[in-house]
């Protein structure tokens, strides 16, 4: 691996670090600056979270699209303005709409530096690709971990501060995050030529394609798994002790998972993390506290199961693949989660769960058909 590779690889993990730390110190107070400050209900709270991810996981088809064709650096630091813009529309807001504005933004930023950054990392060679995307989701952990206890700081001991001067602190890794980037190395195109079509649905691996959306039905968001846990402890203050300690968990277990991708293989990697998710589903329904906390380890490892697996197969079109991969498995989870509210309020809060040890069964049967 030469120098230049290695110095992207660097500068990629340091971006993630600050992008995820702005994020969280945000978007970790938003709910309440929505409800104390603005005085907006549920449902518009539910409008700005579902337009997030369906922003965010459209842009990343076609910025990866449009990064196989033009420069990636230009594309990384375009993200990082938006998202800067849009906390221009956090603090000046007045109404809902100025922080709809703002969400969306930053969604169409994270849209597009995510597929970019997935496609820098996988030049990495082949047979370290699972480290290589482990210690990237470690960083981004970790940094999202900082940023969830610099909200906690602030809620906790300086609520006195208006929430929209609060957001100007998560400025700050932004502009370093913009700096940075411009060290970034360009890359050319090497000129190899494939046999496969320019676009095709072959290039995608589709058998991969039905296997992480069958996963999204095991995997159909955090607040599912907070609430569950909050039903046993009955206090928001253990829960979110809990859940510190599971983003520490996802941050440990990221770069673990790294390393048992690229010792075990695909195949038996894949079966460890089904198991895991069947696992971790069925504690939920009785000892969510230990569920939760497996269910860590099997978020991580499902991660680096897609990217890493992704990276390794794809050889064409890197980035429009990765930003195909980024929508199904977005898109797949906002409609899990969907079905799993249906099953919590129709049936009862175990029934989600249930769902979920019966989708781990599912995909494992198709690895062991097709796989």
């Amino acid at each position: 691996m030469d120098k230049r590779k290695i110095s992207a690889i660097a500068i990629i993990n340091i971006l993630t670090f600050l992008i995820s730390f702005s994020y969280e110190m945000t978007f970790t107070v938003m709910p309440f600056f929505l409800v104390n400050a603005l005085g907006v209900s549920m449902v518009v709270i539910g409008i700005i979270e579902g337009g997030y991810d369906l922003v965010s996981n459209l842009v990343k088809v076609l910025a990866g699209y449009w990064s196989d064709l033009f420069s990636r650096k230009k594309f990384l630091i375009a993200g990082i303005f938006m998202s800067i813009a849009a906390r221009f529309y956090f603090i000046f807001g007045k109404k809902w709409d100025d922080i709809l504005m703002g969400t969306i933004l930053d969604a169409v930023s994270d849209g597009t530096v995510v597929p970019v950054s997935d496609t820098i990392l996988s030049s990495e060679k082949k047979k370290s690709l699972g480290k290589t995307f482990g210690i990237n989701r470690a960083i981004e952990s970790i940094g999202g971990f900082l940023g969830i206890l610099t909200a906690f700081v602030y809620t906790a001991y300086f609520l006195d501060i208006p929430y929209q001067k609060y957001f100007y602190l998560s400025i700050i890794p932004l502009l370093i995050a913009a700096i940075i980037v411009l060290f970034l190395p360009e890359y050319k195109p090497s000129g190899k030529k494939y046999r496969i079509p320019i676009i095709s649905w072959e290039m995608f691996f589709p058998k991969y394609l039905y296997l992480f959306f069958i996963l999204s039905f095991a995997n159909f968001g955090y607040s599912f798994y907070i609430l569950k846990v909050y039903n046993q402890t009955s206090s928001e203050y253990k829960t979110v002790g809990i859940y510190v300690i599971f983003t520490l968990i996802i941050a440990i277990a990221s770069y673990l998972s790294g390393r048992f991708y690229d010792r075990l293989g695909e195949k038996r990697f894949l079966y460890l993390t089904i198991f895991l998710f069947f696992i971790s589903h069925l504690l939920m329904i009785g000892l969510p506290v230990v569920g939760f906390i497996i269910f860590a380890f099997a978020d991580a490892f499902l991660e680096i199961g897609i990217w890493a697996t992704v990276g390794k197969k794809v050889k064409f079109r890197k980035g429009f693949v990765f930003g195909t991969y980024h929508f199904i498995v977005g898109l797949s989870s906002l409609f899990a989660g969907v079905v799993a509210g249906y099953l919590w309020d129709t049936i009862d809060p175990e029934a989600p769960f249930i769902m979920g040890s019966i989708a781990s069964i599912v995909a494992f049967i198709l690895i062991r058909r097709f796989f």
